[in-house]
């Protein structure tokens, strides 16, 4: 079955350099104007086909019905996203990766209560949830090149900013921002044993790159009595299987470039290896992440007629992977313990003006979760 999925992933790599310098950048799919629900949200917006136009008008519409029938019994993965790519588009795949997960009971509890909680801030209604985030330290785990390139957000500066202003404790870690995967865990880790003996309650936010450091600090680095304060993980637009791009750039007609660029920042090719798809999607799976860390995935699913000039490469890249972020597939941001929040139509650097809102709705929803999973622990310890 391995070799078979590896067979396919290189069929697909092909297609993709295919598309990447023949298409020019350009999505030539036709576009339906749809007006519907998603999430058990309204939705406005244009798709890529019909059947993506009856996801959002009509989840009855047989279709759609016949659609989910066909892979529920296939895993929400890369591959089962890619064949509904091929077969349909990358709108449909799109919708049925966020619907799909939606269905899921924690899922659904997670997402509804990141809604609630935006709701909430919108109309100043969670002094009481804001006060207790008071009593968790949050950590923020920073991207790639974050000082070079503050623009991305992966500085979480902002954050920080929103976080001081209401009181609430939380400090970065400071990782080597083009540092290979495996040194910035060991900086995570020795930072993280600190923090554990001086703070009861630690919720941490890794954002893209740093989301696979964090994986492996968590899964694989530090016992899992060095977690017990780690309540919470908040996985931003996680690479947590390498990204298909890093192997892009490591392609022989790519080679000298990223050699080039690494050159100017004092590095080598070892950063970009150590983000490969092709390696990280294997080891990934073998990580153990301790029981009572809430895992949380912040996912943005962007839709196939409105990716952004800043992205556009990158996605058609990745397509014959299903849909993306522009970074990574949608499905390998995810795993088995971690819960769902999608924001469709936002990308991998969630440019979203409501931003400072669900930044704050993702804390106190990560802190809620945190909170129940204390009590039940408590009442079992009584049983």
């Amino acid at each position: 079955m391995k070799k078979k999925y590896t067979v396919f992933l290189k069929i697909l790599s092909a297609i993709s350099l295919i598309i990447l310098f023949f298409c020019a950048a350009e999505l030539t799919e036709p576009s339906w104007f749809a007006k519907g629900h998603i999430l058990n949200k309204p939705l406005e917006t244009t798709v890529d086909c019909e059947l993506a136009k009856h996801m959002l008008v009509d989840t009855q519409h047989l279709s759609v019905k016949l659609l989910f029938e066909k892979y529920k019994n296939k895993p929400l993965s890369t591959q089962t996203l890619a064949e509904i790519y091929f077969e349909h588009s990358a709108d449909v795949a799109t919708f049925y990766f966020v619907q799909r997960a939606y269905q899921l009971p924690e899922n659904r509890k997670t997402q509804d209560l990141y809604h609630f909680y935006i709701e909430q801030l919108q109309q100043h209604k969670s002094t009481d949830a804001l006060k207790q985030l008071k009593e968790y330290y949050i950590v923020f785990i920073p991207g790639l090149g974050y000082k070079d390139f503050p623009g991305t957000g992966a500085h979480f500066k902002r954050q920080r900013k929103l976080l001081n202003a209401y009181g609430i404790p939380n400090e970065l870690i400071k990782t080597k921002q083009w540092g290979v995967i495996e040194d910035n865990a060991d900086i995570i880790v020795k930072r993280l044993q600190t923090l554990c003996q001086k703070h009861d309650n630690i919720i941490l936010v890794s954002s893209s790159k740093s989301g696979l450091e964090t994986a492996i600090v968590l899964g694989e680095k530090l016992k899992p009595e060095e977690t017990t304060h780690i309540k919470a993980w908040i996985s931003v637009a996680g690479i947590l299987r390498g990204s298909p791009v890093a192997d892009y750039f490591l392609t022989p007609s790519k080679n000298f470039i990223s050699k080039t660029f690494l050159f100017t920042k004092g590095k080598t090719l070892d950063m970009l290896e150590s983000m490969s798809y092709r390696d990280r999607r294997k080891s990934f799976d073998e990580l153990v992440f301790p029981q009572h860390i809430q895992i949380i995935h912040y996912i943005g699913a962007p839709l196939a007629t409105k990716i952004r000039p800043k992205i556009k490469n990158r996605y058609l890249y990745m397509l014959p992977l299903g849909p993306n972020d522009g970074f990574t597939p949608l499905a390998d941001q995810i795993c088995n313990q971690g819960r769902v929040v999608s924001e469709v139509g936002l990308d991998h650097f969630f440019n979203d003006p409501d931003i400072d809102i669900k930044a704050l709705a993702l804390a106190l929803t990560g802190m809620k979760l945190a909170e129940e999973n204390k009590h039940t622990d408590a009442r079992l310890s009584k049983d």
